[in-house]
């Protein structure tokens, strides 16, 4: 008699449903990415725009009505809409005008679910 081992006769490799599983989470990790870049994108655009101004002069002895305005044309330049001048907070610490911008990323992933980022940029963040 003969016996049978079956161990080395298997096929090896990947399923057809193995196959599907991996393409659906690789699937869903490359759209959520599509949806949270362009977030973070403007968060460092934003980012850039406030590392000018800290060492811009309109913001060390300017009015307000300076800082919000050197705020719009840097934001105009950028191409940036996350932030408005409306969002931003300026505030005096000792001598030191500080300017700081808090705001949501909501981002719609699904039908029913949503992402959602906070950021928070200040001229204070060396």
């Amino acid at each position: 008699m003969r016996s049978h081992s079956f161990g080395a006769k298997h096929q090896r490799g990947v399923s057809f449903f193995m196959l599907v599983v991996y393409f659906a989470v690789g699937g869903g990790i490359t759209l959520l990415a599509l949806k949270v870049i362009p977030a973070y994108l403007d968060y460092f655009t934003v980012k850039k725009i406030f590392a000018g101004m800290a060492t811009s002069e309109e913001v060390r002895s300017g009015t307000v009505q300076d800082i919000r305005k050197t705020f719009e044309r840097r934001a105009l330049i950028d191409y940036q809409k996350s932030v408005t001048v409306d969002d931003l907070e300026i505030t005096k610490e000792g001598n030191e005008t500080v300017v700081t911008a808090a705001w949501q990323a909501k981002l719609p992933l699904f039908t029913s679910w949503t992402l959602t980022i906070d950021f928070s940029v200040s001229t204070a963040d060396k």
